[in-house]
């Protein structure tokens, strides 16, 4: 195939600038795994979960503590309505049964307020560990947040920079014939598709050039398109 020498150099630059753009995109997968990132998204990840657990610990224990202030009140409710009976009656049997019923209340009067005391105590140190566990839960999202800006202004600049390149390339692509294109094409999916000779060296493969090839490369006319015998890459002389 025939080439002019300036169509070998606009094949070379193709060549870097698809190289430049695939760094690019790499660039912006390696953003999107950032290693910062990952680390700060598992521990919101695991705050959030912790926090929501000591916020239903303490709704548990408010359920409870309202459950025996329930009792509590039924309890006190019934010992009012015993002494009043018991000061109403004139029956000893009767009042020998109030007096036991009063004696079973006041026990189950002192078990509910040791349990609620035992309740308010475990509910200051549930008020506690969620206070502490929503300072550290906002303080790892704002480090989130920072990192995440952080990796949305670099996104952008390199974003930006695929869109300026991408229009270069189209401007070179345009100088090429469709034949040359086709060639590069499918040289590009098994490696480097252009290279420039260096001595005996190619730039794709660096591999040196055996005498034997490396003299047929050299009396080929200047205008014919040689490639490397390692990689088959396109080399400009």
């Amino acid at each position: 195939m025939k080439v002019s020498q300036n169509q070998l150099q606009d094949l070379l630059e193709l060549t870097a600038t698809d190289m430049h753009l695939a760094r690019s995109r790499q660039h912006i997968e390696d953003l999107k795994q950032d290693p910062v990132l990952l680390t700060l998204q598992a521990k919101f990840r695991q705050s959030s979960a912790d926090f929501l657990a000591a916020n239903n610990r303490l709704d548990d224990l408010k359920l409870e503590l309202s459950r025996l202030e329930t009792d509590l009140g039924l309890v006190e409710k019934r010992i009012s309505k015993d002494n009043a009976d018991l000061l109403n009656t004139s029956v000893v049997k009767n009042a020998q049964g109030i007096q036991s019923e009063l004696k079973t209340l006041a026990k189950r009067k002192s078990d509910l307020e040791d349990a609620e005391l035992a309740i308010m105590d475990a509910m200051g140190e549930a008020e506690s560990v969620a206070a502490a566990l929503r300072t550290s839960r906002a303080e790892i999202e704002a480090e989130l947040t920072k990192t995440n800006q952080r990796l949305e202004s670099e996104f952008n600049k390199i974003a930006s920079g695929i869109e300026l390149t991408s229009a270069d390339r189209k401007q070179l692509a345009e100088r090429l014939t469709h034949e040359l294109l086709e060639l590069y094409a499918q040289k590009a999916k098994r490696g480097t598709p252009v290279a420039r000779l260096s001595h005996r060296e190619c730039g794709a493969c660096r591999v040196n050039i055996g005498a034997t090839d490396l003299a047929e490369i050299n009396h080929a006319p200047a205008d014919e398109l040689v490639t490397c015998p390692e990689c088959n890459a396109i080399l400009v002389r």
